[in-house]
């Protein structure tokens, strides 16, 4: 899987969740440590003043060898409702009113209006699958300080599992596995079928791993949009060491 499908691959089975969002009815006693879990790990990230961390992901066939096909490794700074997304050579930086996306092989800036954070945030994850809880099977357990949230989805859905691994004392994650159907996030002829050998399966595993928390190591100014464009006589341009990018506009209005 290239580089440009595994991020995909992230992107399209996050935001999968919350198109197929299921009215939480009454929940089971699961369900509802489930969501006691969730919160408390959501809380966490979105009250953390200047967090930072590290998150890697890989890619593995499901039922397949333990060997990585892909991977991405990157870094995240959060406060509050901001947060900078680092990785292989995409920069997203979420404002409270801009999504700017900086991709260096390009020299390109992509400038939206704010309501949407990188999916990368795990908080975005929470949100969906809190909508998600009556049509999931779910399981608390623990492991010394950790805390393991596994959940199974209903046929049907681009997810299979998910299973994360929480540290009871800080709320932050330390793991997320999940695992996902292939098609859709590669083209056919790289599925492997009867007749036809290729390099993925059906069935997929994508794992986050979470590093390195350390608090207060940034401040304002990495969220500053001066850093990426300015406005002059009405127009956007790139700013500073991004003079010689294109600006790209979601919206005429911005």
């Amino acid at each position: 899987m290239t580089y440009l499908s595994l991020r995909r691959s992230v992107y399209v089975a996050l935001a999968a969740l919350g198109l197929t969002s299921v009215p939480m009815g009454k929940a089971s006693a699961q369900q509802a440590e489930a969501r006691d879990f969730l919160l408390k790990a959501q809380q966490a990230y979105r009250e953390a003043a200047y967090l930072g961390y590290r998150v890697k992901y890989l890619y593995t066939n499901a039922g397949g060898a333990a060997t990585a096909i892909d991977s991405l490794a990157g870094e995240m700074q959060m406060d509050k409702g901001r947060c900078r997304l680092l990785i292989d050579g995409t920069e997203t930086v979420v404002t409270g009113k801009y999504v700017i996306q900086v991709m260096e092989e390009d020299k390109a800036i992509y400038l939206s209006a704010a309501g949407k954070a990188t999916p990368m945030d795990p908080t975005q994850l929470l949100d969906t699958v809190f909508k998600q809880l009556s049509g999931m099977q779910a399981v608390i357990s623990s492991e010394g300080r950790w805390k393991v949230l596994s959940l199974r989805f209903p046929p049907g859905r681009m997810y299979t599992y998910i299973r994360m691994v929480m540290d009871s004392v800080t709320g932050y994650f330390q793991r997320m596995s999940y695992g996902i159907h292939t098609a859709g996030l590669v083209e056919q002829d790289q599925i492997d079928r009867p007749g036809h050998p290729a390099p993925y399966g059906k069935e997929g595993q994508i794992d986050m791993f979470f590093s390195n928390y350390e608090h207060g190591r940034f401040g304002n100014g990495l969220f500053d949009e001066k850093n990426f464009f300015t406005r002059v006589s009405g127009r956007i341009e790139p700013a500073g060491r991004y003079r010689d990018y294109h600006i790209f506009l979601a919206s005429s209005n911005l």
